[in-house]
């Protein structure tokens, strides 16, 4: 039991560190952070940005990823949700390289569905007949968390240990 408590309290206190530290990040500390994403939604939208220091990357179209698009809230979110379901807490050294790990899986997954919130949301703002049904703001949370969600739920079906399949009679 003790271990467990152990577990929860290092997770929970690198989780509350790193959610302070994103918290208090300016868009110049973050830009390392959001940079690897601007190639591929150059790629995939056709538009160029331009890292702008007071305003983040923005493009002609007036579109702006900055710090409340940098995707930072949901790379906590994977990094606590990894660490609760696959760390084992044996000897510092092996537990450090995971969390380590970890971290690093949890970063390339940001990227990859962050990448995709974007250019998602850009795609979606460019057909005329959705801002009948949907404000593009509304449509821009609305997609980014149902895209959140999912990418959460298939990185769970693929950790998660098989299960004995459902017999039906």
């Amino acid at each position: 039991m003790k271990k467990l408590h152990i577990k929860i309290g290092f997770i929970l206190g690198l989780i509350f560190s790193l959610k302070a530290l994103y918290s208090i990040s300016t868009l110049a500390v973050l830009k390392w952070f959001m940079y690897p994403m601007i190639p591929f939604i150059e790629l995939f939208t056709n538009t160029n940005f331009q890292w702008i220091p007071e305003v983040g990357f923005s493009s002609p179209l007036g579109i702006i990823i900055e710090k409340s698009c940098a995707g930072g809230n949901f790379f906590i979110i994977c990094f606590a949700f990894l660490c609760f379901k696959l760390c084992k807490f044996e000897a510092i050294k092996p537990t450090f390289l995971r969390v380590l790990f970890l971290g690093i899986c949890s970063y390339l997954i940001m990227l990859v569905a962050n990448t995709a919130r974007i250019i998602s949301a850009m795609k979606l703002a460019e057909w005329d007949w959705t801002h009948q049904f949907i404000d593009p703001k509304n449509a821009h949370l609305a997609l980014g968390s149902i895209l959140y969600i999912f990418t959460l739920l298939v990185i769970n079906h693929f950790i998660s240990p098989k299960h004995v399949t459902i017999q039906t009679t």
